[in-house]
């Protein structure tokens, strides 16, 4: 999730099985059927860390959410950076990357999730025109043309007994010293660097599944944010990775305990401004709502 991952290819996170009637106030599937946690993603286990009512939305409830303008802008980005590297590495220049931009939303907007997304010509022209000044800064960050990826867009997926973790990796690349490197792209601002630790969970766990199928341990992660040429990034190990596994064991355990009492809580924080499901969460529109002013004199 990497980020964004493409619906096509985005793995079931529950399956059915057979339960008894729901008891009034319990959600579950119209047939009876109780909603088991069987697979999950390194995406939807961040949910559940950051707000376990966002995780019911999306996982078990599967509200739909509109695109927004900054998402597109994101899976746009990333399809045109992942075929940056389908071409020899002369051919990587920042002109180049702009119109594999253009291509791809060219394709994407012909699509009926994206169709409609702006009110009209000038609203899409100016979203262009800024996608491009943010993907331009991609050249600030790397010279495209020195880096080689290992992989790009993997797919992955690790039965870790309890549960079974699958996610899209969006690169790995490998170090002049031969240790791997799992890199993420962001379109958006970069946080202050204090606030950033929480976006290298998701990192972390795609560094596990790589380590169990490879048997390599990855030595770093790091998070390149186009929208202000920042890039974040840390130092792990064998024992980092040890402790990911065994939150995410825990994280399995604690989700299907709040699947069993249908409980799962709102965590109210400034990512609630940019919710989908604000009017769904009382206690999420009274976080995301500016502080009052004081009163003058």
């Amino acid at each position: 999730m990497s980020s964004v991952e493409p619906a096509a290819r985005q793995p079931a996170l529950f399956e059915k099985v057979p339960g008894p009637e729901s008891p009034e106030g319990e959600t579950r599937p119209a047939d009876g059927a109780k909603t088991v946690l069987e697979t999950i993603s390194p995406s939807r286990a961040g949910d559940f860390k950051q707000c376990p009512l966002l995780f019911r939305f999306r996982a078990i409830d599967r509200l739909p959410e509109p695109v927004t303008p900054p998402q597109a802008r994101g899976t746009t980005a990333h399809l045109a950076l992942e075929r940056l590297f389908d071409l020899a590495a002369a051919e990587r220049t920042p002109e180049r990357l702009f119109d594999l931009f253009r291509e791809e939303w060219t394709a994407l907007r012909a699509t009926p999730e994206y169709s409609g997304l702006f009110d009209d010509l000038d609203a899409e022209r100016q979203w262009g025109i800024d996608s491009l000044r943010v993907v331009a800064n991609y050249a600030r960050l790397e010279d495209p043309t020195s880096v080689t990826p290992v992989e790009r867009e993997l797919m992955l997926a690790e039965d870790l007994g309890e549960i079974v973790v699958r996610g899209i990796l969006d690169r790995m690349d490998e170090r002049p010293d031969g240790e791997l490197v799992i890199i993420d792209y962001k379109t958006g601002t970069a946080p202050p660097e204090r606030f950033a630790l929480p976006a290298f969970f998701a990192l972390k766990i795609y560094a596990l599944l790589v380590q169990r199928q490879s048997g390599r341990t990855p030595a770093e992660l790091r998070l390149m944010y186009l929208g202000n040429s920042t890039v974040y990034s840390i130092e792990i190990d064998r024992n980092t990775l040890d402790g990911i596994e065994r939150q995410i064991l825990a994280l399995a355990t604690t989700i299907r305990a709040a699947l069993e009492r249908d409980n799962f809580p709102p965590k109210p924080s400034a990512l609630c401004r940019w919710c989908s499901f604000q009017d769904l969460c009382p206690e999420g529109q009274a976080y995301a709502k500016p502080e009052p002013a004081l009163p003058l004199g």
